[in-house]
């Protein structure tokens, strides 16, 4: 008799698969945290909006690039001291980014952080193949992206309150030279060709009619702080106002919840200033922009004790971990070749990756489905600014439902490429998730011009967020299915593809926009989806990379 059949298998690979989702949270925390704060860094560091587009697309450069080098350094390695390597890393890299002075540093602490991030999933797929048993490898594989999505969920939700917590009522509220971000632009007057809401109408007059001595005004700037400070610092600057139309933040709407006559001076400073902000956008730097830099840092510092819990946590195989016994270790590499139970030393199988029309086709499908998902992490929070004048609270609240409704999806999907694989086989079990499921994303995008309500754009990016995830797990699957040793490679392959289609994207974004408009900007992601979908239906996990018996082995005869 088996002397392990008689004992029941500990429960150590859902502890893997639990360190693993985790730290696929503290990497989209980092990686996502950036769109909420966008405006108030392009402010900070004055800045325009294709340079911020260039760090963001420096980060999904970078992030591509480091893919199959890092996934072969995990293979090479281990995926124990790699994986908290990459996490000590972009934890760091996140740091600068929080200490970041110009674009340039800006630019190299995004890229940094992508270099750093890109063995992640690369790494959490090896991890999984090595821990999961075959048959729940989509499963496991859904519950890591699943940590990923509520990772970039609460990154939205979170910075936007962090942003406003780190900016406490003791913070000055009056206006500094130096907050008076473009001068040349300085105006009270209500352009004929546009014109102002009422609500803006009223503070812009209370500015310009704000009394200021001639020696308070030696040249138009001085004037222009003396001004704005005049009406911030009085209770009653803004009579008449409907404060409901500026949609304010929550320290804000929380001032407004106390009678005018119990506010202490502190809040009515506040609030006037809020209101300044809201009046002049993009020529007086707003007063929540110094709550960024801590809210940055804060994560940066959660990912170097997360780094600490996976390596405590983790070891590179089953049989080497000290809280798996024989029994689990047996029922985890039942299913396993005598070469995928030894540490892969071979070199990046790139003749077979570039040959591989069916590598191409998996490629494509995450080029082409990034490409349009990235939005969703880094131009909504803008969008949603621009178009309906979203406040940062509420726009890190909207930005936070799609990835959050995702996550759930992320399950789900990993569950039915399981159930549709047992029952048609990888060819359409991972085909019909993977690609057919990408069909409503394309109807979603295309929708979004024509919708009046920002609830409703959250609404249709929720939908189309929840299918686009709904296909993760399959294409870690197909990884998995076609990649033998070399999964980290194939994965890290695909993801490179992919993530330069997010950071290509980005880059089209100012040509696109400025032929277009917003609506451009939709129906190209709407575009890239319908290709997103034609090739993921294309691609065959039925079929291996390797052609020959033993996976171990590239074709090019590379030992193992």
């Amino acid at each position: 008799m088996n002397p392990t059949s008689t004992v029941r298998p500990s429960h150590v690979r859902y502890l893997i698969v639990f360190v693993a989702m985790s730290a696929a949270v503290l990497l989209y925390l980092e990686r996502v945290c950036v769109g909420v704060a966008e405006v108030y860094i392009r402010e900070d560091l004055r800045i325009g909006k294709s340079e911020m587009e260039a760090a963001f697309g420096a980060f999904f450069i970078a992030y591509a690039l480091g893919q199959v080098p890092s996934g072969w350094l995990s293979q090479r390695f281990g995926p124990r001291m790699m994986m908290t390597l990459y996490m000590l890393g972009w934890s760091l890299f996140g740091v600068f980014i929080a200490l970041a002075q110009d674009f340039y540093t800006l630019f190299a602490a995004r890229f940094l952080l992508g270099l750093s991030q890109a063995g992640a999933y690369p790494t959490a797929a090896l991890l999984v193949k090595r821990w999961v048993p075959d048959r729940s490898r989509g499963l496991a594989s859904g519950v890591v992206a699943f940590g990923g999505r509520f990772g970039g969920a609460g990154a939205n939700w979170l910075t936007g309150i962090l942003i406003v917590v780190f900016v406490p009522l003791s913070t000055p509220a009056t206006v500094t030279p130096g907050d008076l971000l473009k001068p040349d632009l300085w105006s009270v007057e209500t352009p004929p060709d546009k014109p102002y809401p009422e609500w803006q109408t009223i503070v812009r007059r209370a500015v310009a009619d704000a009394p200021v001595a001639p020696t308070q005004a030696p040249d138009k700037v001085e004037e222009a702080v003396a001004k704005l400070n005049a009406v911030i610092l009085d209770p009653n600057a803004l009579p008449g106002l409907d404060w409901s139309e500026l949609h304010l933040a929550r320290d804000g709407r929380a001032i407004l919840a106390k009678p005018a006559g119990e506010r202490t001076p502190a809040e009515s400073e506040r609030l006037n200033r809020l209101a300044v902000d809201r009046a002049f956008p993009g020529v007086v730097k707003q007063l929540h922009g110094s709550g960024w830099r801590p809210s940055l840092m804060t994560y940066g510092v959660a990912g170097l004790v997360v780094g600490i819990f996976f390596w405590v946590c983790t070891r590179d195989w089953p049989r080497l971990h000290p809280w798996a016994n024989a029994a689990e270790v047996e029922e985890i590499e039942r299913g396993q070749s005598q070469n995928e139970q030894k540490a892969g030393t071979n070199a990046i199988p790139w003749r077979e990756l570039v040959g591989s029309r069916n590598q191409w086709l998996f490629s494509a499908t995450n080029l082409f489905g990034n490409a349009g998902w990235v939005f969703l992490i880094t131009l909504m929070p803008r969008f949603l600014e621009e178009r309906f004048g979203v406040p940062v609270d509420l726009r890190g609240l909207m930005t936070t439902l799609p990835l959050f409704f995702a996550s759930f999806s992320l399950v789900a999907g990993g569950w039915v490429t399981d159930r549709l694989t047992q029952s048609y086989g990888p060819r359409w079990g991972r085909a019909l998730t993977m690609g057919a499921a990408k069909v409503p994303c394309v109807v979603m995008m295309a929708s979004i011009p024509w919708l009046p309500d920002p609830w409703l754009v959250t609404a249709a990016l929720t939908v189309m967020a929840v299918f686009q995830d709904f296909g993760i797990p399959a294409v870690w699957a197909f990884a998995q299915d076609t990649g033998g040793k070399q999964v980290g490679a194939v994965i890290g392959w695909a993801n490179m593809w992919g993530n330069l289609g997010a950071g290509l994207s980005l880059l089209l974004v100012k040509f696109v926009f400025e032929r277009g408009g917003w609506d451009a900007v939709m129906y190209s992601g709407a575009g890239a989806f319908v290709l997103c979908t034609i090739t993921g239906v294309m691609a065959n996990a039925a079929e291996p990379l390797f052609k020959t018996s033993d996976p171990g082995k590239t074709n090019a005869g590379t030992p193992s």
